[in-house]
């Protein structure tokens, strides 16, 4: 059964509900207020005839039976008196019998209302078939409407809800149609107003949107992969044809060999830089971490070729809880390390901190070198984009840090300190 019957059957029952309590309520209130004034009409006629019945001067006169039966010849209430224990007073007999019981009650299909007065009772009654009529007339009524009602609600219904779902349609069809493409650049059209649909529709053309931004970056990606690992790749093909067009001396194939060796170690590294950068979209694993951790352990991992190039590391570790994965923090940071280790003049210092601030923890690396054009760090970010000047390197260092701190919900910034050089801020979202 689709959603759109689903609402209407349920709209469909909780109207019927409704109708069902409502007009069990107003046939009550009908029943009531029938029955009220019919137990007024009475109670008048029985004070009438009451207070006709207690007039002294009347008492021994013929003419107080005459005025009673003149009552009830001439009105459809009949009046009937009786003595305190029951017994009539000069009239004929009830037709619904004696009871001492004062007030209004339904005996023998008439309503009787009993007065008690001195010496006796008074009873006033009158048939209430005509008030039962009514009644059931009034119940046809309510179970005749009843099944009107419930046929307009559900096409009234069916049509409200296949106007309200015509958003999510138009979205199934356009998702539908980018499953089969895998082209996701067509887009929902957007519902009017400011409801949850209108919300859904915005939401998935933004989704669509991240997702065709996605798209164009692995593909954008893939060719910039393919392209870095063609020319080690010629150059492997090349030297291992030369080295077997002819038989050669010993020394000429170690040196092939040594050339292939080489070229293949830089594969290997450029082959690890891209899964790394794959793999840096999102974290491996969750945990707390310490940035003062991460600032030591890419010190310690980086002292080597720092001190190979006569860079100082200045280290200040203070501490600063966050939440990620460490090995790809330690990455991040050792790429940024890296950097301004290879770019720093001899001789001078790379300073390393860790810290909070108001805006969360914080990580940067400050060296003394050229630094960056404001204009090309958009660039920079990007895989396989190389600064000027750069001694070597896949173009890829900048790009996976920048997708570390994207995943771990941060922000990668860079500026020129006023002594010179570069400082690159990663800012995390505390623990």
């Amino acid at each position: 059964m689709t959603l759109r019957w689903r609402l209407t059957l349920m709209y469909a029952a909780l109207l019927a509900a409704s109708l069902l309590i409502a007009g069990t309520l107003s046939y009550q209130g009908v029943k009531q207020t029938l029955y009220g004034t019919l137990d007024a009409t009475l109670r008048a006629e029985a004070v009438t005839a009451a207070d006709v019945e207690a007039k002294p001067e009347l008492e021994p006169d013929p003419a107080v039976a005459a005025v009673l039966d003149q009552i009830n010849n001439q009105n459809p209430v009949r009046i009937t008196i009786f003595h305190e224990d029951g017994r009539l007073r000069d009239r004929g007999p009830s037709r619904v019998g004696f009871a001492p019981v004062p007030g209004a009650r339904t005996a023998a299909h008439e309503r009787v209302y009993t007065l008690p007065i001195p010496g006796g009772w008074v009873q006033a009654s009158q048939s209430n078939a005509e008030l039962i009529a009514s009644l059931r007339v009034t119940l046809w009524q309510h179970l005749l409407l009843l099944p009107g009602v419930l046929i307009v609600s559900v096409i009234t219904g069916y049509a409200l809800a296949h106007r309200a779902l015509r958003p999510v349609d138009e979205v199934t069809a356009v998702a539908r149609r980018v499953a089969r493409s895998g082209q996701p650049g067509e887009r929902v059209p957007v519902a009017p107003g400011t409801d949850e649909l209108a919300r859904l529709t915005w939401t998935i053309n933004d989704m669509l949107t991240q997702l065709d931004l996605q798209l164009a970056h692995e593909r954008l990606f893939a060719h910039a992969s393919a392209h870095e690992l063609r020319t080690p790749i010629s150059v492997v093909r090349a030297a291992a044809s030369l080295a077997l067009e002819h038989d050669r001396a010993p020394a000429e194939y170690r040196e092939a060999l040594r050339q292939i060796h080489a070229v293949s170690e830089d594969m290997s590294d450029l082959t690890d830089r891209l899964m790394a950068l794959a793999r840096s979209a999102r974290p491996h694993r969750l945990e707390p971490v310490n940035l003062a951790d991460v600032v030591l352990m890419v010190t310690e991992l980086h002292a080597a070729e720092a001190h190979a190039r006569r860079v100082h590391l200045s280290v200040t570790a203070s501490d600063a809880a966050v939440t990620g994965d460490l090995g790809a923090l330690v990455l991040a940071a050792g790429n940024l390390v890296q950097n301004a280790v290879r770019h720093a003049p001899s001789g001078s210092a790379v300073e390393i901190r860790s810290g909070t601030g108001a805006l969360g923890a914080h990580l940067t690396v400050q060296d003394s070198g050229p630094g960056i054009p404001a204009s090309e760090v958009a660039r920079l970010l990007r895989p396989f984009e190389r600064g000027q000047g750069s001694p070597g390197g896949a173009g890829l260092g900048l790009a996976l840090v920048q997708a570390v701190v994207q995943a771990h919900g941060g922000q990668l910034s860079f500026d020129r300190p006023p002594g010179g050089g570069l400082r690159a801020c990663v800012a995390l979202p505390r623990a």
